[in-house]
């Protein structure tokens, strides 16, 4: 239950073609609604080095492999593949070597009918339904290579709700989590068309465990196959967090001023949430002040004043948003120096700390006997989704209908495919 954070999307992006709209509408980016099942590619490993091997399938599996020109063949497992400045080393169990044509292909793609399993960066042995692409990477110092699964959303999903909630919340919290990391991966399946990759396997996108066993997981996800977030003619950005804190931040606030993120069901939930029970909705906490002042250097833009900052001294909250939410913060040093942040910029510079990043940006406090003293809300941007919000509103009752409805409002559920 990590919480999302796509600060990539602050580049903006161009209308659509053709689109007849005031100069106000066209700066408005429009997401279209898929009307056919998307294939994700996930990155579930980057390999650096020409000796690093990953083993592929168990013993007597059948793999079938296959290049970017249509040449394929089929070998038994395990199998292992290596990269070096040559090309491909394939080697199965037996001693059979990879032909030529393949070997020199800019990428190789794996497969197996009964799902292919390899390990992943968290050295996990996991099993993948889609096929798993080895793309090399020329443009690097060293032999590098990712390793992107090619899945429908559909088979993709289930093990995004096995990543990101406790097996034992309930069918309706994970059928609205369904709804939403649909809508989240279909958003980044348009906006990284032209890229190699849409998501990782991580926090960085939305957790991923490959094929899983979970029957309720399955079942949310086949209950809302094809739903996703809308808002008119465009989708939704179905951005999720751990726990708000009982206080909602927007999409833009949270993620970045494309204007993707200022679509209306993005605005956040009124009132204080249902996440009152979440073991981080209020939180304390240590740090070093002189850890986190290193960590905001590090983080600041070449010029900026916050390359100047040293020990932090203290945090103060001096904005807020319309719901309450803590979104902007004064940092002060200990030489009395002064610089002003949103909170997720704190939350993004915090992630370089020893100790590990800051629960969330919506934090303030101070210096005392040499450690910050720091008391935050909830974990994770704040934006759309409650996590424990809606396992709370699942413990009550409530449908995923009105759990969409309260923590998307205005949107409008459709199933696109």
């Amino acid at each position: 239950m990590a919480p999302i954070s796509c600060r990539e999307h602050d580049v903006p992006i161009t209308p659509v073609e053709g689109a007849r709209e005031s100069t106000a509408q066209a700066e408005r980016v429009r997401l279209p609604i898929p009307t056919e099942e998307p294939i994700v590619r996930v990155r579930i490993r980057r390999v650096i080095g020409s000796l690093e091997p990953v083993e592929f399938a168990h013993g007597g599996q059948e793999v079938t492999i296959s290049d970017e020109t249509g040449n394929t063949i089929t070998r038994q497992g395990p199998l292992t593949v290596r990269r070096d400045r040559k090309g491909w080393i394939v080697r199965a169990s037996d001693t059979w070597k990879l032909p030529r044509s393949i070997q020199s292909a800019s990428w190789i793609s794996l497969m197996s009918r009964g799902g292919l399993e390899l390990t992943d960066d968290s050295g996990e042995t996991r099993q993948y339904a889609g096929s798993v692409r080895c793309v090399h990477l020329p443009d690097q110092r060293d032999t590098t290579w990712d390793l992107i699964e090619h899945v429908g959303i559909e088979s993709y999903l289930p093990g995004v709700l096995s990543g990101e909630l406790f097996g034992h919340w309930g069918k309706q919290c994970q059928a609205a989590q369904a709804i939403a990391a649909r809508s989240f991966v279909t958003m980044e399946c348009i906006l990284r068309k032209g890229r190699r990759w849409d998501v990782v396997d991580t926090p960085g996108s939305q957790v991923y465990l490959g094929v899983v066993g979970d029957n309720v997981s399955h079942e949310a996800c086949e209950m809302t196959r094809g739903m996703v977030l809308t808002w008119g003619p465009e989708l939704v950005p179905g951005y999720f967090s751990s726990c708000c804190g009982g206080r909602a931040a927007t999409g833009s606030e949270a993620i970045g001023p494309n204007p993707i993120n200022s679509v209306p069901p993005l605005k956040g939930h009124m009132g204080d949430g249902y996440c009152q029970e979440a073991p981080l909705y209020k939180w304390k906490r240590e740090c070093s002040g002189a850890d986190l002042g290193a960590a905001i250097r590090r983080s600041a833009p070449k010029g900026g004043p916050a390359k100047s900052i040293g020990t932090v001294d203290r945090i103060i909250i001096i904005g807020r948003n319309r719901h309450g939410r803590g979104i902007r913060l004064q940092v002060r040093d200990t030489a009395g120096r002064k610089i002003e942040m949103t909170a997720e910029d704190l939350l993004q510079s915090s992630r370089s700390l020893p100790e590990g990043p800051l629960f969330s940006g919506w934090v303030e406090g101070r210096r005392k006997g040499g450690r910050l003293h720091l008391s935050g809300h909830g974990y994770g941007h704040g934006a759309g989704l409650c996590q424990y919000g809606t396992a709370a509103m699942d413990s009550k009752g409530m449908s995923f209908w009105k759990m969409i409805e309260y923590y998307y409002p205005g949107a409008e559920i459709k199933r696109a495919w």
